[in-house]
């Protein structure tokens, strides 16, 4: 949810040569969230960019995710790509996202994060923070 993160993650897939993906997941959502009238187009969008042949930022699905997908977009909706936007999910949830983790770039991105007090967490979470002292004996 984070934008500088997300522009930060699509920079390292880039170099990764995989930033197809968070690309079709953002359609993906798109389409899930968008206007109820541009379905049938944005899902026709998200066809000729990603899934079809010789797709000009074409992502890697299985057969049967893809069997399931292309039989779905016959009759457009808003969870047609489920299937599909899962399994590239997946994909960067268990390669790519770790290790941007480990990445030089998230490194840099944590140490330029500005971290508001209220939610630094206190070395030991028991003790209460110090009040105030009075002035009165």
């Amino acid at each position: 949810t984070d934008p500088l993160g997300r522009a930060q993650l699509l920079e390292f897939l880039k170099k990764e040569f995989s930033a197809e993906n968070l690309s079709f997941w953002e359609a993906c959502e798109e389409l899930r969230y968008g206007e109820q009238s541009r379905i049938a187009d944005i899902v026709d969008s998200i066809y000729q960019q990603f899934l079809a042949p010789g797709a000009t930022r074409w992502v890697n699905i299985d057969s049967k995710t893809m069997e399931r997908t292309l039989e779905g977009i016959k009759t457009p909706h808003r969870y047609v790509m489920d299937d599909a936007q899962m399994h590239i999910y997946m994909l960067m949830k268990k390669d790519s996202y770790p290790r941007f983790l480990k990445s030089e770039l998230y490194r840099n991105l944590l140490a330029e994060a500005v971290i508001p007090p209220e939610t630094k967490k206190r070395v030991f979470p028991f003790m209460r923070k110090q009040r105030h002292s009075s002035p009165s004996p």
